[in-house]
């Protein structure tokens, strides 16, 4: 039986809740408060003040019945926080853990909860696509001098730190826009392309003032000199141009996937080193980086295999010891830090979702357009995600745009109003009496 959802209130068409997570989303990290030793960046706060009410409305069905996928959302937090509190004890664990628990499911709650309808999901298209176009006003100047003009203009209202130096690339400086990261911004922007094309251009070439901020989002994403964007991008272009190209044969996915199978198969029998070495190698702007990631991915693994039930939580890794703690892979650690069960969870959650989805029949034109922004949005990050890690911001990011396509899994289609025929009229002779 069909349950009413309560219409949330906005803020220019945006669901409240969704507005005021992509505003704090924005913020610099040193934008932050100490709470007994905790940091909690705007973000969390947004979320921390949500969370109860969220966890209540969606236990209680008053946005939509609990289904499969929440449930395996929350057993994917309850193991990572049993990972924890096996690391460090239980007060350590409650602490790190909890606030896992907050960032991974509170956000995606905002996505699951918040957007409901067809209404819902465009508007936060186009405040997120908005919001990535308005950061070119700062990221271009940024690119071309070097001065990083949102980070470390709001960090130092706040007397925080300046944005550490990186080397340029392809003659340009790496722009942070207001991220701790060149990466992180990249993939912030690059995660928008979909819903530009898809939703806001609906995938008419012809829409000139649509396709103008999907060129907008491409030079967002740029601007950032990072490979794990670029390919975040690639991606949703390459699988975009496969769905304009074949869109109307039946079987396309499962043809795209068999090609993915034959390159895969095709390289591994034709190279002397392994399919992830060739991918990590050709997505990479460097051979030192490409060295590094494999390495990562070697002693990573090897972790897994010791630690396989609860991983190491927050623990050093064994590794080089020229090597730094940094893990640019973030399936792997996940695996590595709260092991294996919570990754099939979450890999579970991802690919359950997106499939059981995409099985839905009869949907109209834009339906099936915003189904297509979301789970291209969703794949292009998840392969970038082997390359990179997805921390702060960008960890919280991915699982709102998990909970944002949820709807697609009950929400009905407005009938269209039925067109009243008007009735023709007829020569009567006039009656005289």
């Amino acid at each position: 039986m069909a349950v009413a959802v309560p219409r949330s209130r906005t803020i220019i068409g945006v669901p409240v809740a969704v507005a005021l997570f992509l505003f704090a989303m924005m913020l610099p990290t040193p934008v932050s408060l100490n709470l007994g030793g905790m940091r909690l960046s705007a973000y969390r706060v947004v979320l921390l003040i949500l969370f109860l009410p969220m966890l209540f409305q969606l236990l209680s069905g008053r946005r939509g019945q609990v289904h499969l996928f929440d449930v395996l959302l929350l057993a994917h937090c309850a193991w990572a926080l049993l990972a924890l509190i096996k690391w460090g004890g239980l007060i350590q664990g409650l602490e790190s853990g909890g606030i896992y628990v907050v960032e991974c499911a509170g956000a995606y709650l905002i996505g699951r909860l918040y957007i409901r309808s067809y209404e819902d999901f465009v508007a936060m298209a186009r405040a997120y696509v908005g919001l990535v176009l308005a950061t070119l006003l700062f990221t271009v100047p940024e690119a071309l001098t070097g001065i990083h003009i949102l980070h470390d203009g709001i960090s130092s209202l706040v007397g925080g730190p300046r944005a550490a130096f990186i080397e340029p690339r392809m003659g340009i400086e790496r722009t942070f826009g207001p991220f701790d990261h060149p990466i992180l911004y990249g993939v912030f922007c690059a995660s928008s392309f979909s819903l530009a094309y898809f939703v806001i251009a609906e995938r008419r070439l012809s829409n000139l003032k649509g396709m103008a901020k999907v060129m907008g989002v491409v030079l967002a994403t740029f601007m950032s000199a990072s490979g794990g964007p670029y390919v975040v991008l690639m991606m949703q272009g390459f699988v975009a141009g496969w769905e304009r190209a074949f869109g109307n044969m039946q079987g396309r996915w499962a043809a795209l996937f068999g090609l993915f199978a034959i390159v895969y198969l095709g390289i591994d029998l034709l190279s002397n080193r392994t399919p992830f070495h060739v991918f990590v190698e050709y997505l990479t702007f460097s051979k030192q980086s490409a060295y590094n990631r494999i390495i990562i991915f070697e002693y990573g693994t090897a972790e897994v295999v010791r630690h396989p039930v609860f991983g190491i939580g927050l623990g050093d890794w064994i590794r080089p010891v020229w090597m730094s703690d940094s893990m640019d892979n973030f399936w792997l650690v996940t695996a590595v830090r709260y092991g294996l069960p919570a990754f099939f969870l979450q890999v579970g959650l991802l690919l359950g979702l997106v499939w059981t989805v995409a099985q839905r029949k009869g949907l109209p034109p834009a339906w099936r357009r915003a189904r297509h922004a979301w789970a291209f949005t969703l794949f292009g990050i998840a392969v970038a995600a082997a390359t990179v890690h997805l921390w702060n911001a960008l960890f919280v990011l991915f699982f709102f745009l998990i909970g944002s396509g949820a709807w697609l899994l009950d929400a009905k289609p407005k009938r269209a109003a039925p067109v009243r025929r008007s009735v023709p009229l007829t020569y009567r002779p006039a009656r005289l009496f």
